[in-house]
């Protein structure tokens, strides 16, 4: 009788069934500019429901989407306004911040990460860019001394600072632009 060296056909089976729900997770931006558009309440319902859509990302701290999300199980990314960033290199100002926009609604819904600014690196001010990192890393202390830990901390960076992308595997940095090295210390 011969051995075989292969698991049986149901083990791979069941674990094909199991690695999707594991591995895959869909996110999308929420702007809030334009005509019509729903109230909050009613897109976080229907992400909820009606698709498989687990990330959200909006470009601000609107206390009533955040708010919208509770209790939906949907991961939210907060963005801090850019003009914010001078004043959350000072600690009590990150505290205060945290106090305001992450305490009153967190547990209940899941802020997962606090975007500091957008492209700052390639658009702003020399003001906002050399308190960029600064401010990240008060405003990540902060968390971890309010208990907010988990809430990871980055920043958003314009595609302007890449030669390519098409395709993205083969992407690359603009000569003399950022290094990889340097982006990766932006995100806590």
């Amino acid at each position: 009788m011969a051995i075989s060296n292969h698991p049986p056909l149901s083990s791979l089976l069941l674990l094909l069934l199991l690695l999707p729900a594991a591995v895959y997770s869909i996110g999308v931006n929420y702007g809030t500019l334009g005509d019509n558009l729903p109230p909050p309440s009613e897109v976080a319902h229907f992400l909820k429901t009606r698709t498989i859509i687990d990330r959200i990302r909006i470009f601000d701290v609107n206390h009533t989407i955040i708010k919208s999300f509770a209790g939906t199980g949907i991961f939210l990314s907060v963005t801090l306004p850019n003009g914010d960033i001078p004043s959350l290199t000072d600690p009590r100002n990150a505290r205060r911040w945290i106090d305001t926009n992450i305490r009153p609604f967190y547990p209940a819904t899941k802020i997962h990460y606090v975007c500091v600014g957008t492209e700052v690196p390639h658009w702003g001010p020399q003001n906002l860019i050399d308190n960029l990192v600064p401010a990240m890393k008060v405003l990540h202390a902060a968390l971890v001394k309010e208990g907010f830990g988990e809430i990871k901390i980055s920043t958003p960076h314009s595609l302007g600072i890449l030669e390519s992308s098409d395709p993205p595997s083969n992407a690359s940095f603009r000569p003399g632009g950022m290094s990889v090295a340097w982006l990766r210390c932006w995100s806590f």
